[in-house]
């Protein structure tokens, strides 16, 4: 079988590549940081790798303390081997992340066809649509999938850092492909099980993301799922043991009160403050209690609110195309959205395809689409693409509809120079889209963000590393980016020393992370200046605001040991001996 046959039979195998490109190129320097979590994750990895203990010296956690936010352990235990590998490097951390975004891929390309194999995808206008209009094997609808997500922006940016909610995602892609499969037979219905439980040993935002899969699952295939459980009830059974099982470290860690930081970001954590309340009311002359309160002002009216109004931003053209994440800008390629901008096209064409012809996949896609955001606009924040990340399986499915009838449209033009002026257009149009895509990440995403992504901590360890036993005290600027996690990773601190000496600080913000104060002679404190500056003998570094450039150059009391710069030229750390 030559090469051009091959590709032309397995169209999956180039897609994959590409994938794993965009996913892997540079992994180790692009994002040009490693953020505080994935410090975390990697140094714990790299402590259970060593010690088989976590970083507090707990034997084979299942849920990790870490900051105090307990991570789920599963991204963590899968990073172990490739640390064993590659070593505790930024590389190491993030491959699992890249390799999930691959495997992505090529579930996408199982599920539709295992759909479409069911002759249940033939959807919009008879005309137009796959199977109608006699489309080659490279065109078909697990092609086009698959194809769209190796491209999809929102995936390659989470598959290109240590993110669990990736890994989780691709978890729930294994967990939907066998459901389906246990439509047919039964027995996959255990794994499918398996899957799912797993992404909640993954992604704290599982929790509930994952129920909403499997809710909407059992809805649109609701007459299966009867026949399951009327024909197969100890299948089911076994199913929900082993599915209880896997996640019963997690029940219990919610009893002892370890819900990450559910109390901070949870938008029910935050009523109005009754001062603004009173003040709204003394407007209208109303009070609290008042049947006018209750019909137009109560809190749980203001909560609806809130939470319908961050769900229509999830499906606003800022975050899907132009924008991204704008309160986040940490979780998009600067000035570009979640999707590529010819998904614009490819949605429209996709929904009015879908809506005209629908089944029960096409209802599962739909009703995913809706609640998908769930986990986000639970959250305080306006938009979050991390909690929303599930929202880029339906659309990359819209927007294969959408490029297959594009397709179906093509071929049936009237003549040769209409298709190929037609094609032409759609060509540019998505390689363009792609190209400013492929530009803003890869090109500018370092310099513009750089100080979002933590950038500094690195070369501040490298800097500070050589000459720290010089000094009595080292003095480093405390933050959430909790500094002390750099110093851990990059210094290959020995877990078996480190769990002797470890103890996080209570921040005193009920529910939020704490702090590590202390490393050897390396303490991390609020930087003042006006008090540091009379250490004598020690290496204070902080920013430029807490120390001056002006009053931090009198070389007769300080020396400037190094100056850190962002990758677009501004301080993000200066680094000072007191004489």
């Amino acid at each position: 079988m030559n090469i051009k046959k091959f590709l032309f039979h397995n169209s999956i195998f180039p897609i994959l590549i590409l994938a794993a490109i965009l996913r892997i190129w540079q992994l180790g320097s692009l994002p040009p940081s490693l953020t505080p979590d994935e410090a975390a994750l990697g140094y714990n990895a790299y402590s259970i790798l060593k010690t088989g203990r976590d970083e507090y010296g707990k034997l084979l956690p299942v849920i990790f303390k870490s900051f105090g936010d307990y991570k789920p352990g599963f991204y963590i235990y899968t990073t172990v081997p490739f640390i064993a590998i590659f070593g505790l490097t930024e590389f190491a951390v993030r491959l699992p992340s890249a390799i999930a975004g691959v495997i992505a891929v090529w579930l996408m390309y199982l599920i539709v066809k295992k759909i479409r194999l069911k002759n249940i995808l033939e959807i919009g206008n008879p005309s137009t649509s796959l199977g109608k209009v006699g489309l080659p094997d490279c065109l078909k609808l697990e092609i086009i999938g698959s194809s769209l997500l190796a491209i999809n922006p929102g995936h390659i940016h989470f598959s290109r850092g240590a993110w669990e909610a990736n890994l989780a995602l691709t978890l729930t892609l294994f967990g939907i492909y066998f459901f389906l499969k246990a439509l047919d037979r039964s027995k996959f219905l255990i794994l499918a099980s398996v899957f799912f439980s797993l992404t909640v040993l993954t992604y704290q935002g599982a929790k509930l993301s994952t129920l909403i899969v499997i809710f909407v699952l059992i809805v649109s295939y609701w007459q299966e799922t009867k026949a399951i459980i009327t024909n197969n009830l100890v299948t089911v059974i076994q199913s929900t043991i082993v599915g209880l099982i896997i996640v019963l470290p997690v029940l219990i860690s919610f009893h002892f009160g370890q819900t990450g930081r559910l109390n901070v970001f949870n938008v029910f954590s935050y009523p109005r403050p009754k001062e603004y309340l009173q003040t709204f009311l003394d407007q209208g002359n109303e009070k609290v209690g008042s049947l006018n309160y209750y019909l137009f002002h109560s809190e749980p009216l203001n909560y609806k609110r809130g939470i319908m109004s961050r769900w229509f931003n999830h499906f606003s053209g800022r975050f899907l195309f132009f924008e991204g994440d704008w309160q986040n800008p940490r979780h998009s390629a600067p000035n570009h959205g979640m999707l590529l901008l010819s998904d614009i096209i490819l949605l429209v064409i996709g929904f009015n395809s879908i809506i005209r012809k629908s089944n029960k996949f096409t209802y599962f896609i739909l009703l995913w689409l809706l609640l998908a955001p769930l986990p986000a606009v639970l959250s305080r924040d306006q938009v979050h693409a991390i909690r929303s990340l599930n929202m880029v399986i339906p659309l990359t499915f819209l927007s294969s509809f959408g490029l297959i009838d594009i397709f179906g449209f093509n071929k049936n033009l009237s003549n040769n120079l209409k298709k190929f002026s037609f094609i032409s257009f759609i060509s540019i149009l998505f390689v363009g889209s792609l190209v400013y895509y492929l530009d803003s990440y890869f090109i500018h995403l370092s310099k513009h963000n750089s100080k979002l992504w933590e950038y500094g901590y690195k070369q501040m360890v490298e800097i500070v590393t050589p000459i720290q036993k010089n000094y009595t005290t080292v003095k480093v600027q405390q933050s959430f980016a909790q500094p002390y996690i750099y110093f851990l990773f990059y210094q290959k601190y020995p877990p078996a020393v480190y769990q002797k000496k470890s103890k996080l600080v209570d921040s005193g913000l009920i529910g939020d992370v704490g702090y590590v104060n202390k490393l050897d002679n390396i303490e991390f404190v609020p930087i003042d200046w006006s008090l540091n500056r009379g250490d004598s003998g020690s290496l204070i570094i902080g920013d430029s605001v807490r120390i001056p450039p002006q009053d931090s150059s009198d070389t007769k009391l300080f020396t400037l040991i190094n100056e850190i710069k962002y990758l677009n030229g501004e301080t993000a750390f200066r680094i000072i001996e007191i004489k």
